[in-house]
């Protein structure tokens, strides 16, 4: 067959389904052609250049942005959401609350044990965002403790109506988030209640957490789980940026508190890093060379973030 011959053919082929919208199926049984050679001729008029496939991405979404940062960062796959101009930090969480929820809609698996931070705005609006699945997930763990003042009920329901909508066990972490000391924090670990959760930490397919700031969110405030002025000027002092499960980092991603001295209980950065996949949720007003959604980028790379 003469190059024009094919290249006559290729036309054809590509015309009837790019353009008149025929089936691979209905253009062979109609060219007399076999499936698989249809099949071989539209990719070939692809790779020649007889068909070119462009995507045409609307005004509000970022495809170029989200390339440069999963390239940068090393990230398997990045989202950016759109917010209006001057737009409220409760839009700027409710934006970043539904593209979250309709992400974990679309890739959610069977038989995975999903782990969420239950002290984030961005993630009560992702939960509020949520589709109700008939799913079968192992469950749902509660990543940090809430047990206080307050927290025993917002940490409580959020990791539930996940549960629920998800239709899944729940298990939830009977604990403060900080506690007073570090001794206590060993003591309320090794509570046989609180021990069970925590050793459920390693088996997390899927940890949904926030990334926090230094300065605490309204709903922090609000809780009664949050550091005091002293501990607040020690973690800046250490050149700390954010936090993820209130355990802080600096600006290369690295604990800005040891072992021994940090009073959290919820999952630690270690056990972030070795999650199989972790999606962190973080947004704000702007970027600097310290801010908590860069350094926590470089915490999550070797992670699915």
């Amino acid at each position: 067959m003469a190059k024009q011959d094919e290249q006559r053919l290729m036309v054809k082929i590509a015309t009837l389904y790019y353009v008149e919208g025929l089936k691979q199926s209905e253009i062979a049984q109609s060219l007399k052609l076999s499936q698989s050679f249809v099949s071989r001729i539209l990719n070939r008029s692809v790779k020649e250049g007889v068909v070119k496939i462009s995507v045409v991405p609307p005004a509000n979404v970022f495809p170029e942005l989200e390339k440069a940062i999963e390239q940068t960062y090393g990230l398997p796959q990045a989202i950016v959401v759109d917010v209006p101009d001057q737009a409220s930090t409760l839009q700027i969480k409710q934006a970043i609350g539904s593209a979250a929820a309709h992400y974990l809609e679309t890739r959610l698996r069977d038989d995975e044990l999903i782990g969420i931070s239950s002290w984030s705005g961005t993630i009560r609006a992702m939960v509020d965002a949520l589709h109700p699945l008939n799913s079968s997930c192992k469950g749902v763990i509660q990543l940090l403790g809430g047990v206080g003042a307050n927290g025993n009920v917002q940490a409580t329901i959020l990791t539930q109506n996940l549960a629920a909508l998800l239709n899944c066990p729940a298990w939830l972490l009977p604990s403060q988030s900080i506690e007073r000391s570090v001794s206590d924090r060993q003591r309320l670990s090794a509570n046989p209640e609180v021990a069970e959760v925590l050793g459920k930490f390693d088996q997390v397919d899927l940890a949904i957490v926030g990334i926090g700031d230094l300065e605490p969110s309204a709903l922090l405030r609000n809780s009664g789980n949050y550091y005091d002025g002293e501990m607040l000027q020690t973690l800046a002092a250490r050149g700390a940026v954010g936090d993820i499960c209130l355990h802080y980092f600096d600006a290369s991603g690295q604990p800005v508190l040891q072992a021994e001295e940090d009073p959290v209980i919820g999952m630690e950065l270690a056990q972030v890093k070795q999650c199989p996949q972790v999606v962190a949720l973080a947004g704000g007003t702007g970027e600097s060379p310290g801010d908590p959604r860069r350094a926590a980028r470089r915490l999550c790379q070797s992670a699915d973030c």
